[in-house]
């Protein structure tokens, strides 16, 4: 008899890699208010121009995780369940 898929073990992983990635992106936004705050006067404008980028590029990561996370586990959660895998 085929099993269901395990829906738990999958959402589980992403809601970890959601949760680290958030703490990750907390600690970024510390570092880029530092640096602007203390730091920015002695870099030039690429410097300046680069972290900005690095933050705006983890801000869009984090939030291309949360819409993965939510897409799976809110809108499409039981969109799975009639599905079986064979072993």
């Amino acid at each position: 008899m085929p099993a269901l898929i395990p829906v738990d073990n999958f959402l589980g992983i992403a809601l970890i890699g959601l949760v680290l990635s958030t703490i990750v992106y907390g600690i970024t936004c510390l570092q880029v208010f530092s640096y602007y705050t203390k730091y920015s006067n002695r870099g030039g404008l690429f410097l300046k121009t680069f972290v900005g980028d690095v933050m705006a590029l983890d801000m869009f990561h984090l939030a291309l995780l949360v819409m993965f996370v939510y897409h799976y586990s809110v809108t499409n959660l039981g969109a799975g369940a009639n599905q079986t895998m064979s072993e």
